[in-house]
């Protein structure tokens, strides 16, 4: 922050900005390609050889905080940042509030990022911009605080942190740096923490779902051989909650990758690498911009199952959340003796599953929210009628759209298209790409054979919607242009067009959007990322004790919207009413048995 360039607070992400798109499509496709050729856990391993747990386990007591997917819009990441930045918080469930139900909370000495640190891209700029500014202003540098008080940040890589091949992410937590007060230690991109009464937290790299590099394992084994003693309970933090994704996607294989990795270094030793056994008593993760909370009933205790992405990011639904986990039992392997008794059930989910639903019909305002869409039908709109235009123009009857505007009746005007555009090689071509986009985009994860019997659909009336606004403009406008006009005819009625039909492409896309995300339950990401909700965050508070783990699941129903800035560089600061919240559920206690 020493720059004295002018801050500008960043807007939530536009996921529908053609370049944003291609952008991050880009580089999903060569992290996901060479990710595994070059992977930087493999190469952090080789430079610190002999990296130690971190220990706090010598604490009477801690407080932790959970803090996932931040680094978007602005208001809402720096609504999260100053809530876990007061070293006090009273909370209580919305209707014991009056009652005055309040228990109070304290600022973690730990802080914990679950994954996604940066939206949508991991340039350090970004990070800069959405994540280290935000946090850092919210719990300034205090030069009063002594070294070893300063509470400490960790970070394991999401899916949009390993886009560079996590080469920033190492950079900004991996290399013992300052972000306001807090304090980064961790060596790599994946860590042990001891706590206090027997508890450790593991916090896994899953590197864009794929399998746990061998040192990453070498590392949990050696800590479980030589650290830890047999019973003791394991928080396991995660970068995507792979239980929901086996149970609502096909063909998902991440769940089984995580309980291979549960089965070997935590709760069954499989294959006696350790020589122990612990207690998985909570699984936390991000990657959906929600709360929800499973219980995993083990043999003899509970597995929570938590994902709590609301750290700043745009909202993920809650009413496509199955409210039984019953694929779980599958992948019992045959050496678990942990196995699950029974199958996880839904305990409570943020927002809920009726906000979640009513939500989704902000996607018929799609063309307001996403401008640039509307700008890009638009665009493809004039490409199209010019290439039309081309075709017909040495034609003696008049160019395409004046003979257009002289015929009767949408049934000829249409085969007359058709028949023009048999003429135009690349007008097939793109049209062809405009409906094959559309099919391509339709997410089959959950339906097989979807892009056949709703994208194709939807790209044919995409096309039609595009073609049928030529048809009505060059009509409607041509007797108001006299034969000396024609060429002012002509743009207006393109121009016009284009408009119409960009507007009502989105509109369009928009009420595809809902259907997929309220009626076939599909479009996770695309059917909330399309209004960018910058509401309804949460986060995790945790407080170990010598009796028992307690985890406070706070909630945010409105961000601060209006944040008052000054200063510059390192007086940079920004002032406003700190948001209420309140716990999204009973807090959630594990005992120390």
């Amino acid at each position: 922050m020493s720059s004295t360039k002018k801050y500008i607070q960043p807007k939530m992400v536009n996921w529908y900005d053609t370049k944003q798109l291609a952008s991050t499509g880009l580089r999903s496709v060569i992290s996901g390609q060479f990710g595994h050729y070059a992977d930087k856990r493999e190469l952090q391993a080789a430079l610190r050889p002999h990296v130690e747990a971190i220990n706090f386990g010598d604490e009477p007591e801690i407080w932790i905080d959970y803090v996932s997917d931040t680094g978007d819009g602005f208001n809402s990441t720096f609504s999260i940042a100053k809530l876990v930045s007061e070293q006090k918080l009273k909370l209580a469930l919305k209707n014991e509030f009056a009652a005055g139900r309040e228990v109070e909370t304290q600022g973690g000495k730990i802080i914990i990022f679950g994954g996604d640190q940066v939206y949508p891209t991991p340039e350090m700029v970004e990070y800069e911009n959405r994540f280290k500014i935000p946090f850092g202003t919210a719990n300034p540098y205090n030069e009063s605080t002594p070294e070893n008080a300063r509470p400490r940040m960790f970070a394991i890589p999401g899916n949009h942190d390993w886009y560079d091949g996590l080469g920033n992410f190492i950079s900004l937590f991996c290399q013992k740096r300052r972000i306001g007060n807090w304090q980064t230690v961790q060596e790599r991109s994946y860590f042990a923490i001891q706590l206090p009464h027997n508890y450790w937290i593991f916090g896994i790299d899953v590197q864009l779902n794929s399998d746990i590099d061998q040192p990453q394992k070498e590392y949990f084994q050696k800590i479980a051989i030589d650290k830890m003693k047999d019973g003791d309970k394991v928080i396991l933090c995660t970068a995507e909650p792979a239980w929901v994704y086996y149970q609502m996607y096909n063909n998902n294989e991440s769940y089984k990758r995580l309980k291979y990795f549960e089965s070997l270094y935590i709760t069954d030793d499989a294959y006696q690498l350790i020589g122990k056994k612990f207690k998985l008593v909570t699984t936390i993760t991000g990657d959906l911009h929600h709360y929800s909370h499973y219980e995993e009933q083990k043999e003899g205790y509970i597995n929570h199952l938590i994902t709590a992405g609301g750290g700043g990011a745009f909202l993920h639904p809650t009413h496509l959340l199955p409210d039984k986990l019953t694929k779980q039992s599958d992948v019992n392997y045959s050496f678990q003796n942990s196995k699950s008794t029974g199958e996880p059930e839904l305990k409570a989910a943020f927002p809920s599953k009726k906000d979640s639903r009513n939500l989704a019909f902000w996607n018929f305002a799609f063309p307001w929210f996403n401008k640039q869409f509307v700008m890009f039908l638009s665009a493809v709109e004039l490409l199209l009628t010019w290439m039309l235009q081309g075709t017909t123009y040495y034609d003696k009857s008049g160019t395409f759209v004046e003979q257009l505007a002289k015929i009767d009746g949408f049934g000829s005007s249409f085969r007359f298209i058709f028949s023009t555009l048999l003429n135009n090689p690349l007008f097939i071509l793109i049209s062809i790409v405009l409906i094959f986009g559309c099919m391509v985009f339709t997410d089959t994860k959950r339906i097989k054979r979807l892009n056949l019997f709703v994208g194709l659909p939807h790209g044919l009336i995409q096309w039609l919607n595009l073609m049928l606004w030529l048809i009505i403009f060059s009509q409607a406008f041509h007797p108001l242009f006299p034969e000396s006009q024609q060429t002012l005819f002509v743009i207006s009625s393109t121009i016009a067009a284009a408009i119409a039909g960009g507007i009502s492409g989105a509109f369009i896309f928009g009420i595809y959007l809902w259907i997929g995300i309220y009626v076939l339950n599909v479009h996770l990401d695309e059917g909330f990322s399309s209004i960018a909700h910058q509401h309804y965050k949460n986060f995790l508070r945790l407080h170990i004790t010598k009796d028992q783990l307690t985890i406070y699941p706070v909630g945010v129903d409105r961000v601060t919207t209006h944040w008052k800035q000054s200063g510059e560089g390192e007086t940079l600061k920004f002032e406003g009413p700190l948001p209420e919240c309140h716990l999204i559920e009973s807090p959630i206690i594990i005992k120390n048995t």
